[in-house]
């Protein structure tokens, strides 16, 4: 007699029809599934990309209107004006230049009423050319009101304005796969935000203040515009959200970064993006190819105070966010149209009767171990040697979640302890920017006036100190937002004399500077090494600026680099020769809130966000000091 291939006809016949009915069902599913959530998707990506970049546009009017503000209230002050109806060009290049250096202008200006250069803040030796052709000038000499907002600058009005901005402005054309044919390879334009007013003296228009900001090369609008829209979300280890400022076509200022890992400045917008957006002034929202990715993009022109185009405002998420959730849903759909299909079988198996208490202690043990209970199934003597092998196989299934069980509670303890560290600290940075920042503004601003007004009487003592302690309260929550924030060092590979010489070539033009000689003792063999500029630009003002807290009465400031070829590092050492630090404070240097400066001066904050960014490049930093004959820290950084 013939052996069957199976036991019965009607089991075979039962669990293939269940396979079939699951079959069936798990394909419409999947394919219905996946279109639903992929239309979702998209819905969803769209909206929050079109709500992204209404909040771009809403963060930069912001910014001109913020520095409108500071123009206006800088053109009325009577310094200002009196030292312009006076023609005092000394008095203003120094009041031009703390304006530039406190609010982060790149130009600051004051003209003649018929729109010559009266002072550059930037090229003093500069003067007495015209200006009267700028738009914004234009405006506020017909209205004899205040204008602000965006503007292109040509070459040769960028050099006047002064070489360091000459040499920031131009920018290399880099052409992409879906971009137009650009007119020139360089764009030595200055794409520019800028504000205007009037002087007045008695209804009498004496003079126009005019300032602007450089966006060619400019990271800090559009790295802060990313943070507060999209956090520090990455997918695949690049940034899910980014933001980019055009000049017509061309990226002058993006956090999109190419294949190299570096800011795609200077590559060209897709040619359609470039006729909807720039040449027909609409907002686009969609998919775009961006440099080498395709995202989720929103586009908005930019115009300047005559309405014409001059660039683009951007916004977007990568696409491969979305995509990786439709793939895993894809993924999920089929592990559950697999587990149906077992469970049909064990179903099958359980209506033809047969194997039936095997199934049911299966079943059984299965609830148990979905309530925690991971009990192990034991053999009866007469079970056959089928059940006996599901058991086994149960009981070693049920011993491995057990222990993934206890792994990923592990996991998700340590993950909930610090997502509740991280959202405390949050909520506190959070807290600490919107319930005291805008008070702090609304009193420093109000103070100042009041000052001003007030200068002479009784009361001009008490609103100093109100001032100068509201700019104390708002230098402490700076401080304590700075260290909360853990951004990630975006590294490039960079020369760190190059770094120091840049970051002195902004401190020496502080007043804590006049007295103290700076000293560099560089290694010019010093291998480039990956390090976040930015970041390291910072870690020396904290100390330069400490050191010449140190020498009130003026000393020297050494800055000593070298090279260490056995252990493959780079050491950095600066040394002032102040007072010192006695040796009970050395060990509490990088503590919190621990400060040597006197009250009033010094938040505690400056060396622990400097050990942070040491820290966050894998490198250290160690004091010695010595009370009476100076100061000095060596930061040491790999060079691999």
């Amino acid at each position: 007699m013939r052996r069957r291939l199976f036991p019965s006809n009607i089991r075979f016949k039962l669990v293939v029809s269940l396979l079939l009915i699951v079959a069936v069902t798990g394909s419409l599913s999947l394919v219905i599934g996946v279109n639903i959530i992929d239309k979702n998707l998209v819905r969803e990506a769209t909206e929050s990309v079109r709500n992204s970049l209404a909040a771009t546009t809403e963060l930069y009017n912001e910014e001109v209107e913020k520095r409108s503000r500071i123009v206006q209230y800088v053109a009325k002050t009577s310094e200002i004006v009196q030292a312009t109806m006076t023609g005092d060009r000394a008095y203003l290049r120094e009041a031009l230049g703390r304006i530039k250096t406190e609010f982060g202008f790149d130009i600051v200006n004051v003209l003649n009423p018929d729109g010559t250069v009266l002072v550059r803040a930037n090229n003093f030796d500069a003067w007495g050319d015209s200006v009267a052709h700028y738009r914004h000038i234009q405006w506020v000499l017909r209205n004899r009101k205040p204008a602000a907002g965006t503007g292109i600058l040509g070459p040769e009005n960028i050099r006047n304005e002064g070489r360091n901005l000459a040499e920031r402005t131009p920018i290399k054309a880099v052409p992409t796969p879906l971009s137009r044919r650009h007119e020139s390879s360089i764009e030595d334009r200055a794409l520019v935000m800028k504000a205007a007013s009037p002087i007045m003296e008695n209804g009498r228009m004496v003079g126009l203040l005019y300032a602007a900001v450089l966006l060619n090369n400019n990271d800090s609008f559009i790295d802060r515009f990313r943070r507060l829209l999209f956090k520090e979300e990455r997918n695949r280890g690049r940034e899910v959200g980014s933001s980019t400022i055009f000049l017509e076509d061309v990226r002058v200022a993006t956090t999109v970064m190419d294949s190299a890992g570096k800011r795609a400045i200077g590559t060209l917008v897709s040619d359609e993006v470039f006729r909807n957006v720039f040449e027909e002034g609409r907002t686009w929202i969609g998919p775009a190819f961006v440099v080498d990715s395709w995202y989720i993009s929103g586009y908005a022109p930019l115009k300047d105070i005559d309405g014409r185009p001059v660039g683009m405002l951007y916004a977007g998420v990568l696409k491969d966010k979305y995509d990786d959730v439709l793939r895993t849903t894809a993924v999920l759909y089929l592990l559950v149209i697999g587990l149906t299909t077992l469970i049909a079988i064990v179903l099958s198996i359980y209506l033809v009767g047969l194997w039936t208490r095997p199934v049911r202690r299966i079943m059984a043990a299965t609830q148990d171990i979905a309530d925690g209970n991971y009990h192990r199934i034991e053999t009866l003597p007469k079970d056959d040697d089928d059940t006996r092998k599901i058991a086994q196989g149960f009981n070693v299934m049920a011993a491995a979640i057990e222990e993934r069980d206890r792994e990923l509670q592990a996991m998700a303890e340590r993950t909930i302890l610090k997502s509740e560290k991280l959202a405390s600290l949050g909520r506190l940075a959070s807290g600490i920017a919107h319930e005291i920042n805008n008070p702090l503004t609304g009193v420093l601003t109000y103070s100042s006036l009041l000052l001003e007004d007030l200068q002479g009487t009784e009361y001009a003592k008490d609103l100093e100190v109100i001032r100068d302690e509201t700019l104390r309260c708002r230098k402490i929550v700076r401080g304590i937002l700075d260290f909360a924030r853990e951004n990630v060092p975006e590294k490039i590979l960079a020369d760190i004399n190059a770094v120091l010489d840049n970051a002195l070539a902004i401190l020496e033009r502080n007043v804590h500077f006049q007295d103290i000689e700076i000293v560099r003792e560089y290694d010019p063999d010093l291998p480039r090494i990956p390090v976040d500029v930015h970041q390291f630009t910072q870690v020396i003002s904290n100390l330069a600026m400490n050191a010449a807290d140190a020498m009130p009465g003026g000393g020297r400031l050494t800055l000593t680099t070298s090279f260490d070829r056995e252990k493959r590092r780079i050491i950095l050492r600066i040394a002032d020769s102040g007072t010192g630090i006695p040796p009970e404070h050395q060990v509490r240097l990088f503590e919190p809130f621990f400060t040597t400066k006197d009250k009033g001066k010094g938040t505690g904050l400056g060396l622990p966000v400097v050990y942070g960014i040491i820290r966050r490049h894998n490198g250290t930093i160690d004091v010695k000091s010595a009370v009476g004959r100076g100061t000095e820290f060596t930061i040491t950084l790999p060079a691999d």
